[in-house]
């Protein structure tokens, strides 16, 4: 259930990138530095993201490459990355 909420994390700052200082407010890890990546497109963020799926979208975001959706286990998660990375 985590996955899916960091998911949805990185689907809401796509459509808006929110501000990085707002991201200093978040207190689970992860979803700090999908903020961060996000927010700032620097993919260095998504490197400290332990759990592999949300890594792997979060870089497919930031880079703007559906070559990490691929890696991506969850099919669910992974449809929805090639869906959303042009």
């Amino acid at each position: 259930m985590k996955i899916l909420a960091i998911v949805w994390v990185l689907l809401s700052y796509q459509a808006s990138w929110a501000s990085s200082a707002s991201c200093f407010s978040i207190q689970d890890p992860d979803r700090k530095n999908v903020c961060l990546a996000m927010s700032k497109q620097q993919n260095a963020y998504c490197y400290s993201v332990k759990d592999a799926d949300t890594k792997n979208m979060c870089l497919a975001n930031v880079m703007h490459k559906q070559s990490y959706c691929y890696s991506i286990k969850e099919q669910d998660i992974k449809h929805q990355c090639l869906a959303q990375v042009k």
